[in-house]
């Protein structure tokens, strides 16, 4: 299931679009203003960032040039009243995806979600394998082939494999890892994380098999093949 971050201020457009994505079975989390998107779009996991360009704050422009420093492949589609060339040419230069102009049809603002989604499955020759050296991954069956050896993962632990594959090189902090695998409210212990990430090294411990490294005082990051 993709994960939303919607940056909109307007509370009724806000509310609208959220419901139309909840509808789609979208996970829908949204900000109203452009230092409180920014903040998570770093601190946690999303799979596209809408983002409006006249937000407080920050506006868009801004908070895509903050984030582009730091998270080069979130999908950002820029959905905003100003309609101007310069400001499209802008947007896009800065780092944006696709740009849809309000007023929209709620078909076109779906169509270019699930765009952006197979786009970043398109990485991968088959959308629901992930693959890093000689690991390879389904999404779908939780089918986990390490150096050739077909493995069942139980699913807390394919979870976590799958967001380490989704984002190579990129540092996960041990908050955003336990939000996404247990929610905000789960009443889960510090040490149930590092007991899964120690499963997965074990099982990633082969000659050209990335590795989950400790980023000390941060979280944990895939550590790719040369």
């Amino acid at each position: 299931m993709a994960r939303i971050l919607l940056v909109e201020d307007d509370e009724l457009l806000g509310k609208a679009v959220e419901k139309l994505l909840l509808e789609e079975n979208y996970q829908v989390v949204r900000a109203t203003d452009g230092e409180m998107g920014l903040d998570l779009a770093e601190q946690e996991l999303f799979d596209i960032l809408i983002l409006d360009l006249m937000i407080p704050t920050l506006d868009g422009f801004a908070v895509l040039k903050e984030l582009r420093k730091h998270k080069k492949r979130l999908p950002v589609l820029i959905l905003t009243a100003r309609d101007n060339i310069e400001d499209r040419v802008r947007g896009l230069d800065l780092g944006a995806d696709d740009y849809l102009v309000k007023p929209f049809a709620t078909t076109e603002l779906l169509a270019r979600v699930r765009a952006l989604l197979r786009r970043l499955g398109a990485e991968f020759e088959d959308p629901n394998l992930l693959a890093a050296g000689s690991l390879q991954f389904n999404k779908l069956t939780r089918e986990c082939k390490i150096a050739g050896e077909l493995q069942i993962l139980p699913p807390k632990e394919a979870e976590l494999l799958e967001l380490f594959l989704l984002h190579p090189k990129q540092v996960l902090t041990r908050e955003q890892l336990m939000n996404r695998l247990w929610g905000y409210e789960a009443d889960v212990l510090e040490n149930t994380l590092e007991t899964y990430i120690s499963k997965l090294r074990k099982r990633m411990d082969c000659e050209e098999c990335p590795t989950i490294i400790t980023v000390r005082g941060l979280g944990y990051r895939l550590q790719m093949n040369a």
